[in-house]
């Protein structure tokens, strides 16, 4: 049994103005294409393993395949009440505040993975805590020198020491190592 999209489109607004439920639809319709567009490059990939390495990934994704399928086409009946394009288009067009929070966070991490991957974990970790907390928080030196070392420190006490685990050590340290990866 479907639910009435008139109806449910009437729920609770957000503080946008627009409705929550168009705003979920639109969101699932996005997280569903993702899936689908990963796991279809996942199985592309699995069907050039021999067939005993592929044997498990086919069990996982042709039932998830299916899956996916079965999602879209109720996704597709019930499109009508929600108008999926015009709330993606004024979500991509900076219009929603929660989608631009989630953007903005989003552009950190990237970043973060970025000095991780120049500097090294521990490097990266530190100037990333500094400058979350001096450029956003708007914190003094002091606490974000303090929170930024006792951070990273904490980290390599725990991987160094208790898991006894190397973490990467950055692109930089292993030029001059004598490693050419660039």
């Amino acid at each position: 049994m479907q639910s009435d999209p008139e109806n449910t489109a009437e729920a609770a607004a957000d503080e946008n103005g627009a409705k929550r439920p168009g705003n979920l639809f639109a969101l699932e319709i996005c997280f569903l294409a993702f899936i689908a567009i990963v796991t279809v490059a996942a199985f592309l990939e699995a069907l050039t393993y021999k067939l005993v390495s592929s044997r498990t990934p086919f069990v996982i994704m042709v039932p998830l395949l299916i899956l996916i399928a079965i999602h879209a086409r109720r996704l597709w009946g019930v499109r009508a009440g929600f108008d999926p394009r015009a709330r993606i288009a004024e979500a991509l067009g900076g219009h929603t505040v929660s989608f631009n929070k989630v953007m903005g966070i989003s552009a950190w991490m990237v970043g973060m993975v970025l000095m991780i991957l120049v500097l090294g974990h521990y490097a990266g970790v530190f100037l990333f805590c500094a400058i979350l907390m001096r450029i956003l928080a708007g914190e003094s030196w002091m606490l974000t020198l303090l929170v930024a070392a006792g951070t990273t420190l904490f980290i390599f006490g725990v991987f160094e020491f208790i898991f006894d685990i190397g973490l990467y050590r950055g692109l930089i340290i292993r030029y001059f190592l004598g490693f050419r990866d660039f």
